[in-house]
């Protein structure tokens, strides 16, 4: 597993603790964080995808934004996921989930951290299939 930039210790043990393997990509001046076997909810038309994190320059002050999936993923149902595109990364299309936090969740430095933004990336999975 590559590891190109180093995660802090709290990400790198829970992540561990999630029994998530996972890879630290560089890819131009931005450092990516590639999580295979991410858990995609029932009423999606894949079990599971590689989930792609990109990790600003100032983590953990900064925010973790949005999330990146490879395979794209689309609802069983048919309909539209709204604010999707397209990002080439390490030779691969990941679908871009173009999804923010709000004031009425915000990030929360020394609090946030990888696998809380991953458990925001379910939330948004989840909503998604509620609409």
């Amino acid at each position: 597993m590559r590891k190109a930039f180093q995660l802090s210790e709290e990400d790198e043990e829970c992540l561990a603790q999630g029994g998530r393997v996972w890879e630290a990509i560089r890819e131009g001046n931005a450092n990516w964080l590639i999580l295979p076997g991410h858990q995609i909810p029932d009423g999606y038309n894949v079990s599971m995808a590689t989930a792609a994190l990109r990790i600003p320059p100032n983590y953990p002050d900064d925010q973790i934004d949005m999330v990146y999936f490879d395979p794209p993923i689309a609802l069983k149902s048919g309909r539209t996921i709204a604010n999707l595109s397209l990002l080439t990364l390490d030779g691969r299309q990941y679908q871009q989930w173009s999804r923010h936090r709000t004031p009425a969740n915000p990030w929360r430095p020394g609090i946030d951290n990888v696998c809380t933004h991953l458990l925001q990336v379910d939330t948004w999975l989840q909503r998604e299939l509620a609409k």
